[in-house]
């Protein structure tokens, strides 16, 4: 080896967790993303079913449907619902997925509730075209072709009539099987879309017009081989540079808020930054008065009634403040009257903004709420900003109203007395989205209301666009919050975010985000049963079981494990599947360190050097698909090394720290 690793961990932290876990990632509509191979790897993909309609003038399909409904078995998942092919014609769509060692098998029917006038029905399977450039696809049949390195000079490069197909890359390493009931026409594409490059499979399972009541069904079974990747990691720590400062690890208390969850997250994490809902709806649903200068108090507080959304409200900030948790509000809807579009319909779904003419009744109502969480409750946010203002969720500012909103409100705020400050952007998806903030950033009038920079996380981001939000941050000699992090914005449909699977893409998250935009904060969607990390089971006699999923033991590794006030050391990992990010805390001599290690593939050895000599041994706690918060024996360090056996996907970490109890 390059460098001198002495010291071994203990054999139980040698030991490979061989439990079979999942074998395929589905999303909220049922369409497949990964299969898991090798014994931890992932091949992302996407296979769905489409309904285009005659000629190929309008696409329509499974990612279509609407309130789809998913049950989630120990033996198997389904997905139902409908959508519409064209105006006034729908088709129902059915699926249900099991999974098995080394084979996940899915069965799709789709129905005509209407006559379709289709060019027919298809299974379409898109590839990574960088995983299997220059590699070889075989029909069930026995025809086959190479996968073009170039552009074919057909769209279709590839044609057969079978009953499934193989593809394998270039060095024969990975081999994707999709076996059908019976013979289709199956065609291949060469695909350059917006959402990257692609192979793209045609599958028809039926073509032309669809009579109404007519069904159509097929089963495939999905399968994957191919070598793991167990490529060995180098983790380099340096100690003595420190990056910047983090506060620590939080969460969302928005939606749900009477949940049992939300207590259960309370006691057992430790919340460094917190996030709430300010629900206007509530406080003033009807105009008190017409005039933005005058306040019915009596109007106002008679809606806070016990058991109301609004009393909860109060009563978890100050919960909150009790507890020392700095926390933002936020505004989703407001009241209808408030408004520009106020009576019309159908308006989910459309941006919505507030007249200027009503600007002065919105500070009043936001400016009331606040004085009397203070007075009633002796709660102060300290942060305000209107939801992902950027794309109208449920707020709809440009840029410079933007701006000209946070020199109003933060004028009235100070004029209140209140300490709350304004949230710059608070934007929905970090991948540009800082661009948005940058009008009131050069606005010195607007900045000396602002208290921090925000943004959310949703869908993630190149360490570039990170790195943005950071820049942005530190130009201003502000905070920055990730207000909301997560990984899919549409996997509440039917609850598939509580995968183990949807979990691991959350560590990988938390760890790149540290990496590259440089928070000082970050609150997870959500730690209430919205986005739960813990499943909430109703008993026949009323009473209520709560069971952590491995989102929650993933989420108290970094709540619990990180110092607060912890400096973010500089780390580097030579491996891209394994992420290393380091913390410090405390001072001098009572210096604290952890180390947080996300191994996102299959076993493999990882070797970390530049521990601080007086660290001689580091706590393990691991979670992974057999495991949750796992206290392991202790890692001996020497010459400031250690060597670990890293379980498949899974987050392992080390530190100097007690661990918190296990609730």
């Amino acid at each position: 080896m390059r460098y001198m690793l002495i010291a071994l961990v203990a054999c139980s932290l040698l030991a490979v967790c061989g439990v079979a876990g999942e074998t395929a990632a589905f999303d909220s509509y049922g369409r497949l993303t990964a299969l898991i191979y090798g014994g931890g790897d992932e091949l992302a993909l996407r296979a769905g079913v489409i309904a285009p309609l005659a000629g190929w003038k309008r696409m329509a399909g499974q990612a279509q449907i609407e309130r789809v409904r998913v049950n989630r078995g120990p033996d198997a998942t389904t997905w139902e619902g409908a959508f519409e092919v064209e105006p006034g014609r729908r088709a129902r769509f059915e699926q249900t997925a099991r999974q098995t060692a080394g084979k996940t098998q899915v069965e799709v029917r789709l129905t005509a509730l209407d006559p379709l006038e289709l060019e027919g029905v298809y299974l379409r399977i898109d590839l990574p075209r960088s995983v299997f450039v220059a590699g070889r696809a075989q029909a069930a049949d026995g025809t086959a072709t190479e996968l073009p390195s170039y552009k074919p000079p057909e769209k279709d490069f590839f044609k057969a009539d079978a009953a499934g197909l193989i593809i394998q890359d270039a060095q024969g390493n990975l081999k994707l099987a999709a076996k059908l009931e019976r013979a289709h026409s199956i065609v291949l594409q060469d695909k350059w879309e917006r959402g990257g490059r692609t192979y793209s499979a045609l599958i028809q399972l039926h073509s032309g017009p669809l009579a109404e009541g007519a069904s159509v069904n097929e089963a495939i079974a999905f399968s994957v081989e191919g070598k793991p990747d167990t490529s060995a990691a180098q983790l380099t720590l340096a100690a003595a540079r420190r990056r910047y400062t983090l506060d620590g690890f939080g969460g969302n208390y928005c939606f749900n808020i009477e949940s049992p969850v939300t207590q259960y997250t309370l006691k057992n994490l430790r919340v460094a930054w917190a996030r709430m809902e300010m629900s206007l709806r509530e406080w003033e649903p009807e105009n008190d008065n017409e005039s933005p200068d005058i306040t019915d108090w009596e109007a106002l507080a008679a809606h806070d009634k016990p058991d109301s959304r609004l009393r909860h409200e109060f009563l978890l900030a100050r919960q909150l403040q009790d507890k020392g948790v700095p926390y933002v509000t936020s505004i989703w809807r407001l009241p209808e009257w408030l408004y520009a579009d106020a009576g019309q319909q159908p308006w989910r779904g459309r941006p919505r903004k507030v007249q200027l003419e009503k600007w002065g009744e919105l500070a009043e109502s936001i400016g009331s709420y606040l004085v009397y969480a203070k007075k009633q409750y002796g709660v102060e946010p300290d942060l305000f900003s209107f939801n992902e203002a950027n794309i109208g969720v449920d707020v709809l500012l440009t840029p410079e109203e933007h701006r000209e909103m946070i020199k109003f409100l933060g004028a009235r705020f100070r004029k209140l007395g209140m300490k709350t400050r304004m949230l710059l952007a608070d934007a929905t998806g970090p991948r540009g989205t800082h661009e948005y903030a940058l009008p009131a950033a050069q606005d010195p009038e607007a900045m000396q209301y602002v208290g921090a920079v925000g943004f959310h996380s949703w869908g993630g981001a190149t360490p570039e666009h990170y790195a943005a939000w950071g820049d942005l941050a530190e130009w201003l000699r502000l905070p920055l919050l990730v207000t909301e992090l997560g990984v899919d914005a549409g996997a509440h449909r039917g609850g598939m975010y509580d995968s183990f699977h949807y979990g691991l893409r959350e560590v990988q998250m938390y760890q790149e985000i540290v990496m590259h935009a440089r928070p000082q904060g970050t609150m997870q969607w959500e730690f209430t049963s919205d986005y739960g990390t813990v499943r909430v089971k109703k008993n026949a006699d009323g009473s209520e079981e709560l069971s952590p999923t491995a989102r929650f033991w993933f989420v108290k590794h970094f709540t619990d494990l990180t110092p607060p006030g912890a400096d973010v050391l500089w780390a580097a990992s030579d491996n891209p599947k394994v992420l290393f990010t380091a913390y410090a805390g405390g001072r001098a001599a009572r210096r604290s360190y952890t180390l947080h290690i996300a191994n996102l593939g299959a076993a493999r050895s990882i070797a970390i050097r530049g521990i601080p000599a007086e660290v001689r041994s580091l706590r393990a706690i691991r979670t992974s698909e057999s495991e949750d918060f796992q206290e392991l024996p202790a890692a001996k360090v020497a010459n400031g090394s250690v060597v670990i056996q890293a379980a498949p996907r899974s987050l392992l970490t080390l530190t100097t720290l007690d661990p918190a109890p296990s609730p």
